[in-house]
Order: structure tokens, then sequence, then C-alpha cells
């Protein structure tokens, strides 16, 4: 499993994961989920992966094809990003009692360190000649992550108010 993708293949879970970034920042009132969305998804990532030569471009002539304006950065979250700090919490005798992480609000990703780490070009051959199978990595993980899609709508909500 790689950035939450069921697969084992770095050029595939990169794929996967861009493709994904994009989809759940996408303005969901522009384009909704209808049945064809998957079709014209895979469409979409097989005409951009087309013309690009390396990810950026791939990104740029994918996003506004899916409604996306820009890229949100809790759908960029990897855990790749480094080693975490943690704070010590003291007691009132000065001993340390236990270790907190900084809140995940503080530390935001960017897929940069995604970006740098990997063939560009092979990624976005994947994303040409793979293209369902691509899809089909991001569908799994949406599957997946159905019991917390409420936390997610409810985020949503709370950014747009």
């Amino acid at each position: 499993m790689i950035y939450g993708f069921d697969t084992d293949e770095e050029d595939a879970a990169t794929a996967a994961l861009m493709l994904y970034a994009v989809y759940r920042s996408r303005d969901r009132r522009r384009h909704k989920v209808t049945p064809d969305m998957w079709g014209q998804i895979e469409r979409f990532a097989k005409a951009a992966a087309k013309r690009a030569r390396n990810l950026p471009q791939w990104i740029e002539q994918f996003k506004p094809r899916v409604s996306c304006d820009t890229i949100s950065p809790r759908w960029m979250q990897t855990g790749i990003q480094g080693r975490i700090e943690l704070t010590p919490i003291k007691d009132a005798d000065g001993m340390v009692t236990a270790y907190v992480q900084p809140a995940p609000t503080d530390l935001r990703e960017f897929l940069t360190p995604v970006l740098k780490k990997v063939d560009q070009r092979k990624v976005v051959d994947r994303l040409y000649s793979e293209t369902a199978y691509i899809v089909l990595l991001v569908r799994d993980r949406l599957e997946r992550e159905k019991p917390i899609e409420s936390q997610f709508n409810v985020i949503d909500e709370e950014a747009t108010a």
C-alpha cells in the first residue's frame, strides 16, 4: 500500500495520487457525480497525459476538465514530509509524561516531494497507457474512505460557510 492506494508500484501510486488530489479538489457544484462521471474522468486523464511531458503539465491539462480551480492541501497528504517533531508534556514535577504530535493542520503537504522522487515521464506514461487501472486504484481508495466521508462533507461545509 503506497499513499493509501492498494498497489506496490510507485509509479501507479503516484499517478493515482495525482488523479485523486485533483478529483477531490474539484468544484462539486460544477462537476457533479453522474453515471458517466468515471468514464469522463478516464477520457480526461488520458487526453491530458497524451499532451503532457511531465506531471505538472498533466495537472495543468487535467484540472480544468474536472472543474478544479486549485488543489486543496488536504487531499495531498502523503505522510512523507519527513520527521515530525514531538512536543513533550511534563507533569508538575517536570517529568516528561507523554509526547504529542503537532496538529495535522500545522503541517501541510503540497506533493512536491512526490514529484521530485519519481520519474515523471514514467508516471505520465502510466496515466496514458493504464488509465483504467489508475482510475480503479482511486475508486478503490474512495470506496474505503466512504465510512469517513461524512467527516469530509462537514469540513467542506465549514470551509464554504
